[in-house]
């Protein structure tokens, strides 16, 4: 009798299969490596746009600032300006030396259209003020009426300068006159470096009197 022999089973390993687990492997590894890859540059980039993000805000406030810092430039420097021709225009109410002659000689044109006699018409010492200003004296006597003397007083401060009665007194001529004696002394403010000045500043006043005129002119039409 033959005898059956145990059956053997042999098992036999598929080297496809463990090439296959090996690309799994490596797959899964390039995978993670990717990953890692991919949240580190996006961290990169992120930081990197954080960064430009900072540059960009700290250059639009450094231009901001430029910007507010020139225009406070320029509207002080228009300030500047306007408060210098107001300046200019108090000066202007100031006689040069020339101006000065001028007005104490005219004196007697006005004297003359109001009948009033000159007697005296004599220029005083002049007060400093300050280094650069001054006020000259006219000393005067007058002799007419008290009304044609006002008339001559109020023509007088018609003038554009700054100008003021001093002193006076009044007295009548003798105890059967209708006329009186005035005598007093006018100051007036000279300013010698004035022509000079207003030769220096003449494009800036051009400037402000077109604009004041422009003004003046916007509210003539509104009225």
């Amino acid at each position: 009798m033959f005898g059956l022999g145990k059956n053997k089973s042999v098992t036999v390993e598929d080297e496809s299969i463990k090439d296959k687990s090996k690309f799994v492997v490596v797959g899964f590894t390039v995978m993670v490596l990717t990953f890692f890859v991919f949240v580190i540059s996006e961290i990169y980039t992120s930081f990197q746009l954080s960064k430009q993000k900072k540059v960009l805000a700290g250059a639009n406030s450094i231009q901001a600032e430029s910007d507010n810092f020139l225009i406070k430039m320029a509207t002080a420097g228009k300030e500047v300006n306007k408060n210098e021709y107001e300046y200019i225009k108090e000066i202007m109410m100031f006689m040069s030396p020339t101006e000065f002659q001028n007005f104490k000689n005219s004196i007697s044109g006005m004297a003359n259209e109001f009948n009033v006699k000159i007697n005296s018409l004599n220029e005083g010492k002049a007060d400093p003020l300050g280094k650069d200003y001054s006020i000259n004296y006219i000393e005067y006597q007058f002799l007419s009426t008290f009304e044609n003397l006002t008339f001559l007083k109020n023509k007088i401060s018609e003038t554009n300068f700054k100008v003021n009665i001093i002193s006076e007194s009044i007295s009548r001529e003798n105890t059967k006159s209708d006329k009186v004696i005035a005598q007093g002394k006018i100051g007036a403010y000279v300013f010698p470096g004035k022509e000079k000045l207003l030769k220096d500043k003449e494009k800036l006043i051009e400037k402000f009197k077109l604009e004041e005129a422009k003004l003046a002119e916007e509210n003539k039409t509104k009225e």
